[in-house]
């Protein structure tokens, strides 16, 4: 085989080159006769999506002779089938998938692209709040329209409006004159078929409305036979609204005066506006902030429902009742609770001051070398009741230890002398005899003071 190759090296190469060109030009035929190939195949294949459209004709559409689907006058598919089903003409389109975005109040218009009646389909793809067209879907016969020919117009015409619309074309002929005005006069033709079909939007509009204009009509004819019964009350309503518009006539200075200080109040509004708007700014994250925690505290709120719910007899029956029944008690009170109120800041300061006694008192310093004042509590409590352990009917009697000297025992027995009332004291002072102080008191007081005695 190699060697065959060798041996016609210039006429393999023919043979390859052939091949070659024949492929090209297959890829070329099978290219303008819009053959699609899967799209698992790669770079040549290409992915459609599919719908329908219900026709009442499908007049000149023959699918597989490169009648397209644009979308604002851009090729976006093709139409791949025609068929019949319930009476009505099903045409079977492929869409590229980029441009699935066609919606169920899409509608489709059958336009001849030529005057050999090439047919193409103007889809309008539709709103998206009407929702997406699943791929496989049909739009409805009531969103299309078939191409009209000239002859169904004209079979809708009589025989004598036929007649007068020769007349009219020949005369317009005559008065077009020339070949350009004809071709204005058909340019000018075409562009009525826009405006025809926005008048025929405008009148299905109308003709939605016709139902509301007639409830308003109606409504307004109600209105007008009230208004007609309650004649006399209109005429009461003009004759105050004159009265009022008198009065205001007659308060013209004062209104005037009050419109010259709106100026100076609106600027008052306005600048009290700018601080709560300040306010708002800095309210709003505040609240925001807030709200977790306004959510946390749901559950707590919900577990004290049952015992609000169980508290509310007692409130309702019990303290409520004792409210009132203590309500004339407050009021005696209040002469009193006033009085208390002027003395309460001076028993605040004397409170005061014996906390900070009391605080002194209960100090216990650091260490062992010192003891607080209420380490010896209990040895002035157990002295105190040494000290009153005797009484008699005039009272307690305190224990005490009086020392006395023989000279100061004949001092006291001369003040007792010369003044009863000393004497009295001395008395009870309960000395001993002068006998016991001075046993040598017949030495006199230059032999001796004597040994001191003791009394109690």
């Amino acid at each position: 085989m190699k060697a065959a190759i060798r041996k016609h090296f210039p006429d393999f190469l023919a043979i390859l080159g052939l091949l070659v060109v024949a492929l090209v030009v297959s890829v070329y035929i099978l290219d303008k006769q819009r053959l699609s190939l899967p799209a698992g195949v790669p770079v040549l294949g290409k992915d459609f999506f599919e719908i329908e459209a219900e026709m009442t004709t499908a007049q000149a559409v023959t699918p597989g002779q490169g009648q397209t689907v644009n979308i604002a006058g851009v090729e976006v598919g093709e139409i791949a089938s025609v068929k019949l089903r319930d009476g009505k003409a099903i045409i079977g389109m492929k869409i590229q998938r980029k441009h699935d975005r066609i919606y169920k109040d899409a509608s489709i218009l059958l336009r001849p692209k030529t005057g050999l009646k090439d047919m193409v389909a103007e889809l309008t793809p539709g709103t998206p709040e009407a929702g997406r067209l699943k791929e496989g879907g049909v739009i409805p016969i009531s969103q299309t329209l078939p191409d009209v020919n000239l002859d169904e117009i004209l079979a809708s015409l009589d025989a004598d409006t036929r007649d007068y619309l020769l007349l009219l074309l020949n005369d317009g002929a005559e008065g077009l004159g020339s070949e350009r005005k004809g071709r204005q006069l058909a340019q000018a033709i075409r562009r009525l078929e826009p405006t025809a079909k926005y008048a025929r939007e405008i009148n299905e509009g109308l003709a939605e409305r016709r139902a509301n204009l007639a409830r308003v009509v109606h409504n307004f004819s109600l209105l007008t036979t009230e208004l007609g019964r309650r004649d006399t009350q209109l005429a009461n309503f003009v004759q105050n609204s004159n009265s009022v518009f008198a009065t205001l006539a007659e308060q013209d200075a004062s209104l005037q005066a009050i419109l010259q200080r709106l100026p100076g109040t609106l600027n008052t509004t306005r600048t009290t506006l700018g601080k709560v708007e300040t306010l708002a700014d800095t309210l709003g994250p505040t609240l925001e902030s807030l709200r977790p925690a306004a959510r946390a505290l749901a559950p707590s709120l919900r577990q004290t429902r049952p015992f609000l719910r169980e508290s509310t007899p007692i409130i309702r029956d019990e303290l409520r009742p004792f409210t009132r029944a203590a309500l004339p008690t407050v009021q005696e009170l209040r002469p009193a609770m006033r009085d208390l109120a002027a003395t309460t800041p001076d028993l605040t300061r004397s409170l005061t001051v014996a906390n900070q006694l009391l605080n002194a008192a209960a100090y216990n310093p650091p260490g062992g070398a010192e003891e607080g004042l209420l380490f010896w509590q209990s040895w002035l409590n157990h002295t105190g009741n040494s000290v009153f352990s005797t009484a008699d009917a005039h009272g307690p009697i305190r224990r005490g230890l009086f020392l006395v000297s023989c000279n100061s025992s004949q001092l006291l027995d001369a003040v007792a002398q010369a003044n009863p009332q000393l004497g009295t004291l001395v008395q009870l002072l309960n000395k001993p005899s002068q006998e016991t102080i001075c046993p040598t008191s017949t030495q006199g007081p230059a032999a001796g003071g004597g040994a001191p005695a003791t009394g109690g």
